[in-house]
């Protein structure tokens, strides 16, 4: 293996280097997005409990000891509340900016890999037909061995882009679709809790009614 990463040339060392960096953001994406993930419904059946029953500080709670972008989206909702509704909605949007922008972290760099190291390849194969080229030039190919050396390298070295480029790839749409579901999630948790919220609202002001009802009658009597 190592003879053959040899006869590459020089396009073998960045191509080298490029599939250490994608292997590196690969594992942290993995480890990153599995501690990411929750169970969404049981998560929201416990946020609309505690909204049914008025008890916001303690839905604060609960998404505080939860972790994942989904609760601290959540959280953000909740931390603003008694502004109103449009603020609870633009804390939701910029928490779920954020909470997107940290999820795509890296997958752009090997969507970049995947995109550079054919490059970096082919690059190989021109150098090595030019070796190749030259050997003839130079031996007026009497010497087969110095032009198979030549192709060789070239041939090495578009394998080794590809054999790069491929995993790339694909991981980078693997990410892309563990990141899409993340993003619906966090929309459907989002309608969720607005709905929730807005429920809570219209019981508080139908039990104020109310109150203000009773409280009329009673002074009328």
């Amino acid at each position: 293996m190592i003879d053959l990463f040899v006869k590459g040339g020089f396009a073998m060392y960045p191509l080298l280097a490029l599939s250490v960096v994608t292997l590196a953001i690969a594992i942290e994406r993995m480890v990153y997005l599995r501690k990411a993930q929750i169970d969404t419904g049981k998560f929201m059946e416990a946020i609309n409990a505690f909204l049914a029953r008025n008890a916001l500080e303690e839905a604060y709670r609960f998404c505080d000891s939860t972790s994942g972008p989904i609760s601290r989206i959540i959280k953000a909702g909740l931390k603003n509340q008694k502004r109103g509704r449009e603020d609870v909605i633009r804390s939701i949007e910029d928490a779920g900016a954020i909470e997107v922008s940290q999820l795509e972290r890296g997958i752009l760099i090997i969507q970049t890999i995947s995109k550079i190291a054919p490059l970096i390849g082919l690059f190989g194969t021109v150098t090595g037909m030019i070796r190749s080229f030259q050997a003839i030039g130079g031996a007026g190919g009497e010497n087969p061995r110095l032009v198979a050396v030549g192709i060789g390298e070239a041939l090495v070295a578009t394998a080794g882009g590809l054999v790069v480029a491929i995993p790339a790839y694909f991981l980078a749409f693997y990410f892309m679709n563990r990141v899409g579901k993340f993003i619906l999630d966090m929309q459907k948790s989002s309608i969720q809790f607005l709905d929730g919220l807005g429920e809570l609202e219209e019981m508080i002001a139908e039990r104020s009614q109310r109150f203000d009802t009773v409280g009329g009658d009673y002074l009328e009597i």
